[in-house]
């Protein structure tokens, strides 16, 4: 009591009432009860983390969800609601203790606090004036203690508290602002009965848009080309061939169509050539048919049958060995000479030719097919053919589902309509002779100081798994999040393509990773954080013992971000499901378990990785 006098009087002399007025000096600086009083949550309350709408669409039977998600209305009211989780809305009430005194005028500041219990862990700090904060992020089926303090002229009161806990409802969004389809690949229940942990492992977009490539001009690239002239002969071929197109857009009742025998039944060629190869060697043989041979660069005939509306694929089989580009055969009759209307689509570059000549090209543009869903309806054009036998051939570079093939007539396209279309194809084919590449740009970061604090303290990411190619990747030395985060490259496949050689190459250095406990916390990605790392953290979360009921909603959650309808269950997750049909198991947990083992992988490595990843 004598240090506190002396603060409160300098003098050293007290006045004969100094014992009261201490007293009262005391009572004013030692704190008075509460004025906050903590409105929502209510203590003990749960508060989801995802709303209604996202439950719904992650709740509903199987059948039901398979349909919706390849419907293109159903997918556009799945991505408007978002791909981050709710926000958590702290409220409290103050009211002033001290109606005719200064306090009862003051505009108080509050500190709010978060922490997440058992551990008693600091998540979130924030100052503000108004009685209301916001925060996200929060883990699933996790119990949080909560704090408000009043600051009224420099008396700080006493902290008021509460608790509440999140909805135990799986996945963990998470809302890392500029990089998209960001969640937790913990939270589901695993093997046992136990918890996937939280906070581990994320999967996410890109944390850097992809390295993006600049051309020389026109100018540029004749004055390089070892042969200008040769270059100048196709372009003068290709603006005549634009030129006739023109002509006959001026006088459309000059075209004489002709009936053609276009059938389903094509006869393909698998050359294991690789895209270089096939280029230099492949194409000009192709463009040189004229019969369906029974062998081609090496290759066995095989026969593709497509479907009423012009569509075929392989088989998830198949996919495992693709390499380079495939060719589709036939020789369809004519009755006259004159012109046909096709529909054509592929995955994802392929080029056209009738008798030798290509007619329609997308292997040469930067967009390829440049289309979703793959379809016979994607391009729409018009093909010159002759009286009687017509060789069809066209090339198809496998795209992320294998090779697929789409081609039937189009007699209900309007002539205007095609005829446009053939005139900007031939455009393209122009532009893409004079699209030499010049240089490299390395991917603008999506990491910036609004995120980087959240990724690197809130979050805690040690390890940046990169999924993507080198193309994609060029330029890069390290994480965007910094040199604190080890970056590691790993070019990846996807969905049938995990058990080829290359996926399981792979696959075997990404798994690695995961068995070093001082890697943790880990992001892993590809550029959308759906195909390649969707595959790997289906095999991931497999491993831990997920029910496949559950593997199947965590894919489904990137349709929260990605609202084209082709990014579907029979287009591509079917085919990581079947891609592990040849292990043995009776589950899918032990058929990929199976497949880990088959790369080299031992049971103790796996149990050390679910020691690590189930609580």
């Amino acid at each position: 009591m004598p240090n506190l006098h002396a603060s409160l009087f300098p003098s050293a002399k007290l006045p004969r009432l100094a014992p009261f007025a201490a007293a009262i000096a005391l009572a004013a600086a030692l704190p008075s009860p509460a004025s906050v009083r903590l409105v929502s949550p209510a203590d003990g309350q749960t508060v989801p983390l995802l709303s209604e709408g996202h439950k719904a669409r992650l709740d509903a039977p199987r059948a039901e969800r398979v349909a919706k998600f390849a419907d293109k209305k159903e997918r556009a009211q799945m991505r408007k609601l978002g791909y981050v989780p709710l926000k958590v809305a702290l409220e409290w009430e103050w009211s002033p203790d001290d109606a005719e005194g200064p306090a009862a005028k003051a505009r108080p500041r509050f500190v709010v606090e978060v922490r997440r219990l058992p551990e008693g862990v600091p998540v979130f700090r924030a100052d503000c004036v108004e009685p209301r904060a916001e925060l996200d992020n929060l883990r699933i089926a996790t119990e949080y203690e909560w704090t408000v303090r009043a600051d009224i002229l420099g008396r700080v009161e006493p902290p008021v508290s509460g608790r509440f806990r999140t909805e135990d409802h799986a996945p963990r969004l998470v809302n890392l602002h500029e990089v998209p389809n960001v969640r937790d690949l913990g939270g589901r229940i695993g093997r046992d009965g136990r918890r996937v942990r939280q906070g581990l492992v994320y999967r996410s977009a890109g944390l850097n848009e992809n390295a993006s490539t600049s051309y020389f001009t026109r100018e540029e690239t004749l004055a390089r080309a070892a042969d200008p002239a040769a270059l100048l002969a196709k372009e003068a071929a290709l603006k005549a061939e634009k030129a006739s197109f023109e002509e006959l857009q001026r006088t459309p009742g000059a075209i004489k169509f002709a009936n053609l025998a276009l059938s389903r039944d094509w006869t393909v060629f698998r050359p294991q050539l690789s895209d270089d190869a096939f280029l230099a060697e492949g194409l000009p043989a192709a463009l040189a048919l004229r019969e369906v041979p029974e062998k081609f660069l090496g290759a066995v005939a095989e026969t593709a049958t497509l479907d009423a509306n012009g569509f075929f694929e392989f088989p998830a089989e198949v996919h495992k060995a693709a390499i380079g580009p495939a060719v589709f055969v036939q020789v369809a009759e004519a009755d006259s000479d004159g012109w046909v209307s096709l529909g054509c689509g592929a995955d994802w570059w392929w080029s056209l030719s009738v008798n030798g000549r290509i007619v329609f090209d997308r292997s040469s543009i930067d967009k390829g097919n440049g289309k979703n869903p793959i379809s016979a309806t994607n391009h729409t054009f018009l093909v010159p053919v002759r009286k009687g036998a017509n060789v069809f051939a066209a090339s198809v570079r496998c795209g992320s589902a294998g090779w697929r093939w789409c081609c039937r007539t189009a007699p209900a396209v309007p002539i205007a309509e095609l005829l446009a279309n053939s005139v900007e194809n031939a455009q393209a084919r122009i532009d893409a002779l004079f699209r030499e590449p010049k240089g490299m740009q390395k991917g603008r970061s999506r990491i910036n100081d609004g995120n980087r604090d959240l990724a690197l303290k809130a979050l805690g990411i040690r390890s940046d798994i990169d999924l993507r190619g080198a193309g994609e990747c060029w330029g890069m030395e390290g994480s965007p999040l910094g040199p604190t985060v080890t970056w590691w490259h790993y070019s990846s496949g996807s969905y049938s393509q995990m058990t080829n050689n290359f996926g399981r190459g792979a696959f075997t250095h990404v798994f690695r990773v995961f068995l070093d406990p001082a890697n943790y916390p880990i992001d892993f990605h590809c550029i959308a954080g759906q195909d390649r790392t969707g595959a790997v953290a289906f095999i991931l979360n497999a491993l831990l013992g997920v029910e496949e009921e559950e593997l199947w909603r965590d894919w489904e959650a990137t349709g929260f971000w990605n609202p084209n309808p082709d990014f579907n269950h029979a287009r591509l997750f079917n085919k990581l499901v079947s891609a592990f049909d040849g292990f043995p198991g009776d589950t899918i947990n032990e058929r990929v378990e199976a497949y880990v083992l088959s790369l080299g992988f031992t049971a103790d490595d796996i149990e050390a990785f679910r020691a690590i990843m189930l609580e």
